[in-house]
């Protein structure tokens, strides 16, 4: 990654940063993924939460500040793109910012159907299978994590079954 350099001045700029408020379990999904030894999350180069990102950066105004991390608040890196510089174009409007949410948790019901979905085919119990799929993703043990991703993959489970219908020879 090549270091932003101001023009006039010729003095490194920094790296800049969106906050997210995500639930719990989200978090430590995205840090234990795509996260850096700094806890920023830098998403892969041609991924859909990339593609949000270069389509709904605003500019920040010239009186206005970057926002700064609260609580709770996982640190997205803002991608330098050729038409949208980082250091001037990293605002997300809080619509932007839920469509961002939105294609996280798209990607993390993906992966959670897309790895527990054959432990429920082996016939293994799926209440172990959700605590080590946690455990392999970086999600903290807790109670109400587990729960959360339990009803997930549940109601996905329900969402597939419910548009199944058998052959014949499955009656």
């Amino acid at each position: 990654m090549k270091k932003l350099v101001s023009l006039r001045y010729r003095i490194p700029l920094p790296s800049m940063n969106i906050y997210l408020t995500l639930p719990k379990y989200l978090t430590e999904w995205v840090l234990h993924d795509w996260g850096d030894a700094q806890g920023v999350v830098r998403f892969p180069r041609g991924s859909a939460e990339n593609d949000v990102l270069e389509m709904m950066l605003d500019k920040l105004g010239e009186d206005e500040k970057p926002a700064m991390r609260k609580e709770g608040q996982v640190a997205i890196a803002v991608p330098d793109f050729k038409s949208k510089p980082a250091p001037y174009w990293c605002v997300l409007s809080q619509d932007a910012q839920d469509i961002l949410k939105h294609v996280i948790m798209v990607r993390f019901r993906v992966q959670l159907w897309d790895d527990l979905y054959r432990v429920e085919k082996l016939s293994l119990p799926i209440t172990n299978s959700i605590y080590d799929w946690m455990t392999r993703h970086g999600i903290e043990h807790e109670e109400k994590s587990w729960e959360a991703i339990r009803q997930m993959f549940f109601r996905q489970r329900k969402a597939y079954r419910k548009g199944h219908k058998p052959s014949k020879r499955q009656i």
